[in-house]
């Protein structure tokens, strides 16, 4: 299988310095830190791919006319979205005076957790571009089937099983393209809402724009586990769409909840009844 990458070779980070997830003052965005204190667990391990960073693989179908532009316009969008989202959830909460009262104005947690924030792109047109659209079966099963394959072709350092760049990936297909690139390039500003009006101007940044989840590890083998229990829907099978802004979320929760060594870790809903679409829930 010969690919390459859109992305530069992987960065790699040392330890995370104790004053960005501890305690102590000044007050911190708990989210960011929390995230930071979780990641140093595991950068004492062996080192592999990309080792200290957090983010997803992206396979990336889309090859139509003009797609390297497009594609590129929506990598862009998706990286300012984690950026804008990682920022303001846990710093600005509220809005008004309560929110100039608990606003955490000290960002240098959520500025090491985003400059850890790495995606590493996949492109094959040979092998991916004909897997672009539909939400078959047969279609994620060869994209988990492709992202397996490539994992076990580079070196993951700690178990691949419990880190998320290595068992959960993202696919940005046509659609999920264009859905990305027609964001605005202009984000809200980093501050306090002024009022609610605001703030739900604010919490619908990203709306619309989306990607393609796929939990690579219960594609290759849907049975549950034995201490696992069936969910009211058994007719999800490991692929979902995800709203751009639960990125964050969603690596973590893994991370944390894949130390149990139980798969299926990620909420799901199906938004549209009989439609078989999945789509990522807290």
């Amino acid at each position: 299988m010969t690919t390459t990458t859109t992305s530069t070779p992987p960065p790699t980070f040392g330890p995370i310095p104790q004053h960005l997830w501890d305690k102590s003052p000044p007050l911190k965005d708990t989210s960011a830190s929390g995230s930071l204190s979780v990641l140093n667990q595991y950068i004492r391990g062996p080192r592999g791919r990309a080792h200290g960073s957090w983010g997803y693989t992206i396979l990336r179908t889309a090859y139509g006319p003009e797609s390297d532009a497009l594609f590129a316009v929506a990598l862009e969008r998706l990286k300012s979205q984690v950026y804008w989202w990682g920022n303001h959830t846990g710093r600005f909460s509220a809005f008004g005076a309560l929110c100039e009262e608990y606003r955490v104005d000290y960002d240098e947690p959520n500025q090491e957790l985003f400059r850890r924030f790495y995606v590493e792109v996949i492109e094959d047109k040979e092998g991916l571009a004909h897997l672009d659209g539909g939400a078959d079966e047969a279609r994620f099963t060869a994209l988990g089937e492709y992202f397996r394959r490539w994992v076990a072709g580079v070196e993951t350092g700690w178990n691949p099983e419990k880190n998320p760049r290595f068992c959960v990936c993202l696919v940005l297909d046509s659609e999920s393209v264009a859905s990305l690139a027609a964001l605005p390039e202009e984000l809200p500003p980093l501050r306090c809402a002024v009022d609610l009006e605001e703030k739900r101007q604010f919490l619908g940044t990203g709306a619309g724009a989306w990607v393609w989840l796929l939990e690579t590890d219960y594609i290759a083998d849907p049975e549950l586990d034995e201490d696992e229990e069936l969910d009211e829907d058994d007719e999800y099978r490991g692929w979902m769409r995800m709203d751009v802004h639960y990125i964050q979320l969603s690596w973590f929760s893994r991370l944390g909840r894949g130390r149990s060594g139980k798969r299926r870790c990620f909420g799901h809903e199906e938004r549209e009844q009989g439609s078989g679409i999945y789509w990522f829930a807290e």
